[in-house]
């Protein structure tokens, strides 16, 4: 994990990747260098359990790109046999996810240590 991030920090729990954003305003630009980046960490095998932090605030984004980029990310990390959890997701970011039917396509905990333990059942 020698790799330097510009729009993410990770932190290992054992081999959960917990990964927050640096920041909650991300423009399409952000978008796609934040979905490379994301990506990278599964393809270079650093990855295979990640809980990515949608909060505490609140995303602004343009959601429809972001939630593709989503999408596509867990695609990845099913191909490499890993799985995508998402915590800290506000409600009215969870709202977003509904209104698009996509609320049943993601598996949302509370936190980090909710993600964990979703490992270790």
């Amino acid at each position: 994990m020698s790799r330097l991030h510009q729009h993410i920090k990770v932190e290992k729990r054992g081999d959960v990747c917990c990964v927050r954003l640096c920041q909650n305003r991300l423009d399409e630009p952000m978008i796609y260098e934040l979905s490379d980046e994301l990506r990278a960490l599964v393809e270079d095998g650093v990855c295979r359990k990640m809980a990515l932090s949608l909060g505490p605030d609140s995303l602004e984004c343009m959601y429809s790109i972001f939630l593709a980029k989503l999408i596509a990310l867990q695609r990845i990390l099913r191909e490499h046999r890993g799985e995508l959890v998402l915590c800290d997701v506000r409600p009215d970011v969870r709202d977003i996810f509904a209104a698009c039917g996509l609320e049943e396509m993601f598996h949302f905990v509370p936190d980090y240590d909710a993600a964990v333990a979703h490992w270790t059942m």
